[in-house]
């Protein structure tokens, strides 16, 4: 697929003293076909072996996310009727779609009266099922999209600690997976920015033993950009520069070889 790469990099850094290593999986998407994204692998694995290809799809987009553009560009490919589904909104900044469709023509628009995301979910929910469509679930919930997530971090499960931002838990729910080993003391480190018992149910769901998985709010809000915290790579200002502010200001406790699971790049929009 135009602008997808397989093999990210893992950089090393130094904070306050001590190493710690960053998987650079932002860099799954060039930045212009593909978002700058660490789930291009397991949304395109799931849109591949999960959806049917003569069937509308749909998803919500909402500001902040690049959900649409991915599924957009991966539909384009596949030859999927697609339709980009974003909430009637100020807030919400057209210019992404204006983008989206000079790159993805194909692609449709589908504006959703503006509201708390699980109503325009559920608004979205109910035309798909009048229209005939597929909705994509929230959070791609799903467990082909879950076990990309273990293949993409199994050969990095020699590290002590992973840390990693979390909202709905599904990518959690994959990384734990690969991540921890049998019969060893590794801690993983979720940094939140939405509800936590959003991805303690989760955790819950999928039986996953959480003893050694810490959920840290974060004292930032979602829509915060964060405009005056710098980082030494690229992270992206809803969600992984408050997972780095968190490790910045909490290193000191944290024992043993650290891994940073770097899920995005600078939101541009």
């Amino acid at each position: 697929m135009k602008g997808f790469s397989i093999d990210t990099p893992l950089e090393k850094y130094t904070l306050k003293g001590k190493e710690v290593f960053v998987k650079r999986e932002d860099l799954q998407g060039d930045g212009y076909y593909l978002p700058p994204l660490g789930k291009i692998y397991c949304v395109k694995k799931y849109i591949e072996e999960e959806i049917d290809r003569n069937k509308p799809i749909t998803t919500l987009s909402i500001d902040g996310s690049w959900t649409g553009w991915l599924v957009g560009s991966i539909c384009e490919e596949l030859n999927i009727e697609y339709y980009y589904s974003y909430p009637l909104s100020k807030k919400f900044n057209t210019k992404i779609l204006d983008d989206v469709l000079e790159k993805y023509p194909n692609t449709k628009l589908n504006g959703i009266p503006a509201n708390m995301t699980s109503i325009m979910f559920n608004i979205l929910k109910k035309q798909s099922l009048k229209e005939g469509w597929q909705t994509i679930p929230y959070g791609f919930e799903n467990q082909t999209f879950i076990n990309g997530f273990k293949e993409r971090i199994e050969p990095y499960n020699h590290f002590d600690n992973l840390v990693l931002i979390g909202a709905t838990g599904s990518s959690l729910v994959g990384l734990q997976k690969g991540f921890f080993r049998k019969n060893s003391n590794q801690k993983i480190h979720c940094v939140n920015v939405s509800n936590p018992p959003t991805i303690v149910r989760k955790l819950k769901k999928y039986e996953v033993n959480s003893e050694n998985i810490s959920i840290h709010k974060s004292p930032f809000d979602f829509h915060d950009r964060m405009e005056f915290y710098k980082t030494p790579f690229p992270t992206n200002q809803f969600w992984e520069r408050k997972g780095w502010y968190w490790l910045e200001e909490n290193i000191k406790s944290i024992k043993g070889s650290i891994l940073f699971w770097n899920m995005g790049a600078e939101y541009t929009y």
